[in-house]
């Protein structure tokens, strides 16, 4: 399935046009098919394209979606480019009628029925062994459940997998933003995840560029000088820290990790799993500069996100004044490395390495700007609820 955004590239480079995705229902589809005037040319048009390049005559099976690749609206063109049935739906590519030639969406026609007739003939999926055939299913099993929650918490006995589920485990959640060129392949994560880890992980896809791992508690979280939830945090801190710099400095892109407290996976998996993605978007939405996301973090951030956007957007305008101030990237820094250090003043001039005294002119400017003296404990706090409504309401 990689063919496609390769071919998609590959086509925008021969034509100097950038084609924009779409994804609609088979429904949708068939019924724009149904609605556009000359269908049945443009479907002639194709039939006699597929007689001279030697393909199969689809002529026989007009209600079949494999009849027409594009649909030509008169203002867009758009290309039908994969399948799914199980999803029911087309992923599809347009662009505007304007910009190509009716050789040039011909050409892309080919290219594109050349391409899906490789991907379906390609072969199935063959596992090594039964393990990560088994792990492989359980992630499509595990993303069903995060998808329909509420029908079933515990893993299923047909995972043969009870004595690793069943003993603690830290869950990790990883996904990748990576270019198509540079897409990470599990099996090489999985060896890259066990060289650090040292020994054999349980390890999860979930998706295209998403995967869940877990490893033993006493390897992660090592032997703390105290076991107590506070120093399980900062060991596995420490741990994500340098497991986010192994894993960027093997691939490109942006890398988003998060990690959970032990847990017994065999009954904690899904609601587990699900907290952690959680995670990941209330970090990639409120912190867009960190690639750590950690639950225990995230508190506010969780509770500012369940608050209606009409609510949030009254709390601003009755206790914001003036919320330009936070476009300026400066201040925002200021602040938030000021809150992360607990407003101690010494400690956050030192983090941002300047002087103290610089330091307190930027305090100064924010109170005369929004009318809060962030190093009262009151304002504090409402200055950084503040900041965090801001940041998720801007983006609606």
């Amino acid at each position: 399935m990689k063919l496609i955004p390769d071919l998609k590239q590959q086509i925008e480079l021969i034509i100097g046009i950038t084609l924009d995705a779409y994804e609609i229902t088979i429904e949708e589809w068939n019924q724009s098919v149904a609605n556009l005037v000359g269908f049945n040319e443009d479907r002639e048009s194709l039939v006699n394209d597929d007689r001279s390049q030697g393909l199969p005559d689809q002529s026989k099976s007009p209600s079949s979606l494999s009849d027409v690749i594009s649909l030509n609206t008169g203002e867009r063109i758009f290309f039908k480019v994969h399948m799914n049935e199980k999803e029911e739906n087309v992923v599809c590519w347009g662009c505007a009628e304007r910009s190509i030639t009716l050789e040039t969406k011909r050409f892309i026609e080919l290219l594109i029925r050349s391409n899906t007739r490789l991907t379906a003939e390609a072969e199935p999926v063959i596992y090594e062994n039964d393990r990560e055939q088994q792990l492989t299913e359980l992630g499509l099993w595990l993303k069903q459940q995060i998808e329909h929650p509420g029908k079933q918490e515990s893993v299923p006995n047909r995972y043969v997998l009870a004595a690793e589920l069943n003993a603690e485990k830290i869950l990790f959640l990883l996904q990748g933003d990576t270019p198509d060129a540079h897409r990470v392949r599990s099996k090489e994560l999985n060896k890259l995840l066990e060289s650090y880890f040292g020994e054999e992980i349980v390890f999860i896809p979930l998706g295209e560029q998403e995967w869940i791992f877990m490893g033993a508690t006493e390897i992660v979280t090592g032997e703390a000088e105290e076991d107590t939830a506070e120093a399980r945090k900062d060991s596995l801190n420490a741990f994500c820290l340098g497991l986010h710099e192994l894993v960027s400095s093997e691939w490109a892109g942006v890398f988003h990790l998060s990690a959970s407290l032990p847990c017994i996976p065999a009954q904690q998996l899904v609601s587990v799993t699900a907290l952690l993605e959680e995670s990941v978007h209330l970090g990639r939405s409120f912190h867009v500069t960190q690639h750590i996301h950690l639950p225990w973090d995230l508190h506010l951030e969780r509770l500012v996100a369940s608050i209606p956007e009409e609510q949030r957007t009254r709390f601003i305008q009755e206790t914001g004044k003036d919320t330009l101030i936070f476009n300026d990237s400066e201040t925002l820094a200021t602040m938030e490395t000021f809150f992360s250090l607990d407003c101690n003043v010494s400690e956050t001039a030192k983090r941002l390495f300047i002087h103290r005294n610089t330091l307190v002119y930027r305090l100064d400017k924010i109170k005369q700007e929004i009318g809060y003296d962030v190093r009262n404990f009151e304002s504090a706090v409402l200055v950084q609820f503040l900041l965090l409504m801001y940041k998720v309401t801007k983006k609606l």
